[in-house]
């Protein structure tokens, strides 16, 4: 406990803060038609040893897309590079920025919200400048219909000062803050249950995971900012398909007075109408094949501590929540499909019926007058 007078409350400490973003910019995004037409200058990339080839994203480079401040010149007033530019197949398009610092924690809860603000409106910006380049290649283009954010603030540690439980007991207090985005203290109650979320590796390192962004105790951590940005991706799909159920649920719920054409009940004819329930239940095949791809994309083989990070971040970023809400609404939809398929296969039953008691009655007929 005596290498804790190595530092104090007003060290100050050299790290980065990552900050993560993913825009929806349309339902999908033809990224073959944005390589051949060079929309974007395309970047080379080193794919995961973490991920699946489910989904390649297309890496290109950002500085080309000169985005401009309010005032029309460069806002941000730190330093700052933009590591990762992406865009996605369904329809998303991703940065994550850093911002080297040295200050102390107290220094260092005051700037964040200040750099959050900044580079809110620099995402926007510079997602704004990427969808006027992509525009031509995505289906059903809509900007920012949704957004998500996440940060990651990485500490360097002091060889030989404290180890990563002498940190946290000495700076959880203002950790937990942080992590919320809040300069002052937040309740015991909150700060227990923030700094719970605890995890290390070799015991000289620390990752603290909360709904809004990560603390990390250590200076070998590239690999866990992989899942972070992913993670976030996955929360912005899961929150836009939510949505979209929603607003098919709601419109087919509005068709009250819907009536099936009459067409719709001849049988082999009626397979060639493309009633709101059929789009209903194709949307629901749509969004279960993307969703099992976004959660089955990640292997794990052997890598116990990377599944543990991954699976405490499903958990504080309420994946499994939206998952269960979007299960439950494609559920409802398999019901109404059901309903009006079973109400089809009655009407068909009857219509086949009716014929063949007509034709009996013809052959009778014709048989009589013989």
């Amino acid at each position: 406990m005596e290498n804790i007078n190595f530092i104090n409350q007003a060290t100050k400490f050299n790290g980065n803060i990552y900050l993560f973003y993913a825009i929806d910019i349309g339902e999908e995004v033809d990224l073959d038609k944005i390589r051949k037409k060079r929309l974007v200058n395309t970047k080379d990339f080193a794919s995961s040893p973490y991920f699946k080839n489910y989904h390649i994203p297309l890496f290109f480079d950002i500085e080309s897309l000169e985005s401009k401040s309010r005032s029309g010149e460069d806002f941000i007033k730190y330093d700052s590079y933009c590591i990762s530019s992406k865009l996605h197949q369904f329809g998303v398009v991703s940065f994550c920025y850093k911002v080297p610092f040295n200050e102390t924690i107290d220094d260092l809860r005051t700037k964040l919200v200040e750099i959050k603000k900044d580079f809110d409106f620099k995402a926007e910006q510079e997602a704004a400048k990427t969808f006027e380049r992509v525009n031509s290649a995505i289906k059903k283009p809509r900007f920012l219909n949704l957004d998500s954010f996440y940060f990651a603030v990485q500490i360097d540690p002091i060889k030989g000062a404290v180890s990563p439980e002498e940190f946290k007991n000495m700076f959880g207090t203002k950790i937990a803050s942080l992590l919320r985005l809040e300069t002052l203290r937040l309740s015991e109650y909150q700060e227990k249950e923030i700094l719970a979320a605890t995890t290390g590796y070799s015991g000289l390192d620390l990752i603290i995971i909360d709904s809004e962004g990560a603390f990390i105790y250590d200076d070998e951590y590239f690999d866990s900012l992989e899942f972070f940005e992913f993670t976030n991706i996955q929360q912005l799909e899961l929150q836009y398909f939510d949505r979209l159920l929603d607003e098919k649920l709601n419109y087919f719920y509005s068709q009250q007075n819907y009536t099936i054409p009459w067409t719709a009940y001849i049988p082999f004819l009626g397979q060639r109408f493309n009633l709101p329930v059929s789009v209903l239940a194709q949307l629901r095949v749509d969004i279960s094949v993307i969703t099992e791809r976004l959660e089955n994309s990640i292997k794990m083989e052997g890598e116990a501590y990377y599944l543990r990070v991954y699976s405490m971040l499903r958990e504080k970023m309420g994946l499994s929540g939206w998952r269960t809400s979007i299960s439950r609404k494609l559920d409802i939809i398999q019901d109404l499909y059901a309903v009006y398929q079973d109400r089809l296969d009655v009407i068909h039953e009857e219509v086949l019926t009716m014929v063949i008691i007509i034709l009996i009655a013809v052959e009778a007929v014709i048989a009589f007058l013989k």
